[in-house]
C-alpha cells in the first residue's frame, strides 16, 4: 500500500460527483482522491495507478456498479470495494453481495462515508502479509457444509417455509450466519440496532428477500473440496463454534449482560473461528500441516502467524470489521486469545468469548494436549475485576455439552 491512501469515486451523475468532492474535501490532506463518471474510466485509471479503495454508484449505464466491482475484485483483490445505492435499488444491491465489502445508502452523510472508508484501512494494518491481504480481499462467499446448504434450499422452495425454520438452519452454519449478518447490518438496510442472530436477520429481510438471496443470487456457497477429511474438519469446527457460542452467551448472561449483549456474545462465539474456516477452504493442505505442529510451546496463534502472516483470529476480525460488524465484536474476536492486548476498559464480549475459548472443549483436531486458548488470562481478568468469577464459569463449562450434536 502506498504511503498516501488513494480513493477512487465513480458516479455517472456530475452533480453527485461534485457533491462527493465537496463532502470529502476535509480529507484531502490525508487521502489522494480521484473522480470519474463510468466504470470504463475507472478501470483505465486503475491500470495506470493503484487505488486502495473504490467507491462506486450502483446504477450507471453500460457498466453498473456490481459489474465494475466484480472486475476490480478479479484484477485488484486487495482493493477495498464499497457500493453506493438508492433505496429503490434493493434488487440491484443484492447483486453486489459477493463483490462489495460494504454497502452505503444514498443519500450518505460525509461522516458515514469517511468512516466506511477509514474502517477497513485501519483494519488492514492488523495483517502484515501482503499476500494474505490479497487473499482476504478476494474472498466472496465462505463455504457452507453440504447438509445445511441443501436443507436451506429445500426449506426455501417449500410453500410452507417458515422464518423460524430458515433461521434455525442458517444458525447451524458459520458461513451462512456470517454472510447473512453482513448484509443485514449494512447501511443499505438502515436497521436501527445491530442484528446479531439469524432469526433477527431473517425477520428483518423477510422470507421473500432471503429466497432471492439464496435461490437466485446464490449468497451461500456449498463447500466443494474433494478431500473428505477437510469436510469433516469443517463439520467439527461448526459443532465446536456452536458449543463456544452457547458457553459465551451463558457467561455473558451470568455477568449481568442484557439480552442483546448476551446474543452478541453468542454471535462472537459462533464467528470466532471464521479465519480457520477460511484457511481450511483456501489452503487446506498447508493448514492441516500447520495444525500438526501445534504444541504448548508453539501455540496455534504463533504457528499461524509464522506460516500465514496472521492468526485466524486476526483474519476473522479483519473480515468482520470490513463487513461492518460492531467494534466490540471485532475486538472480542481479534483479541480472544490475547485479551491483555486491549487498551480499553472491559469489553463484555471479549471477556465472555475469551473465557469460553479457554474453559470450553478444545478444538477437536489439534494434537493431544493442545488448545487454541490454554487457560484464562488472569492478568486481564484481574484488571477487569473478574478473576474471582473463573470458578463460576468453570461450572458453566462443566454443565454445557462437550460438543453440540447436529
Amino acid at each position: 500500500m502506498s504511503a498516501r491512501i488513494r480513493i477512487l469515486f465513480i458516479d455517472d451523475e456530475p452533480h453527485i460527483l461534485n457533491g462527493l468532492r465537496r463532502a470529502m474535501a476535509g480529507t484531502a490532506n490525508d487521502w489522494e482522491m480521484a473522480f470519474c463518471a463510468s466504470g470504463d474510466q475507472a478501470l483505465a485509471l486503475m491500470e495506470k495507478a493503484s487505488f486502495d479503495v473504490v467507491v462506486s454508484d450502483m446504477r450507471m449505464p453500460e457498466m453498473d456498479g456490481a459489474r465494475l466491482l466484480e472486475i476490480v475484485r478479479a484484477r485488484y483483490p486487495a482493493t477495498v470495494r464499497i457500493i453506493l445505492s438508492g433505496y429503490a435499488d434493493a434488487n440491484a444491491v443484492l447483486r453486489t453481495v459477493g463483490p462489495a465489502h460494504a454497502y452505503l445508502a444514498k443519500p450518505c452523510q460525509s461522516q458515514a462515508l469517511s468512516e466506511a472508508i477509514a474502517r477497513p484501512l485501519a483494519l488492514r494494518r492488523m495483517l502484515s502479509g501482503e499476500g494474505l491481504q490479497k487473499a482476504l480481499g478476494g474472498v466472496t462467499h465462505l463455504p457452507s457444509l453440504p447438509e445445511p446448504f441443501l436443507q436451506i434450499e429445500a426449506e426455501l422452495r417449500s410453500p410452507n417455509a417458515s422464518i423460524r425454520t430458515v433461521a434455525d438452519i442458517i444458525g447451524t452454519d458459520i458461513a451462512m450466519t456470517a454472510e447473512l449478518l453482513k448484509l443485514t447490518n449494512s447501511a443499505f438496510f438502515s436497521v436501527g440496532s445491530r442484528v446479531t442472530t439469524p432469526l433477527q436477520a431473517v425477520r428483518t429481510l423477510g422470507l421473500e428477500t432471503i429466497q432471492s438471496l439464496v435461490l437466485r443470487i446464490g449468497i451461500f456457497r456449498q463447500f466443494s473440496g474433494d478431500d473428505p477429511a477437510v469436510a469433516a474438519m469443517i463439520a467439527s469446527l461448526t459443532r465446536h463454534s456452536l458449543t463456544t457460542a452457547r458457553l459465551a452467551e451463558a457467561i455473558a448472561t451470568a455477568e449481568g449482560a442484557d439480552p442483546p449483549t448476551a446474543k452478541a456474545a453468542y454471535c462472537a462465539g459462533m464467528l470466532c473461528c471464521l479465519g480457520m474456516l477460511l484457511l481450511l477452504d483456501t489452503k487446506p493442505a498447508e493448514y492441516r500441516q500447520a495444525l500438526a505442529t501445534v504444541t504448548p510451546q508453539h501455540p496455534l496463534e504463533a504457528v499461524e502467524e509464522k506460516i500465514f502472516g496472521a492468526s485466524d483470529a486476526s483474519m476473522a476480525a479483519y473480515l468482520l470489521g470490513l463487513w461492518g460488524f460492531s467494534e466490540a465484536m471485532v475486538e472480542a474476536i481479534a483479541l480472544s486469545c490475547r485479551p491483555e492486548r486491549t487498551g480499553e476498559p472491559e469489553n463484555v464480549l471479549l471477556t465472555a468469548l475469551h473465557a469460553a475459548r479457554a474453559l470450553g472443549p478444545p478444538l477437536p483436531w489439534l494434537p493431544p494436549g493442545s488448545r487454541d486458548v490454554y487457560e484464562p488470562n488472569m492478568a486481564y481478568l484481574q484488571a477487569c475485576q473478574k478473576s474471582h468469577r473463573v470458578s463460576s464459569w468453570q461450572d458453566l463449562a462443566a454443565h454445557s455439552p462437550a460438543e453440540v450434536k447436529r
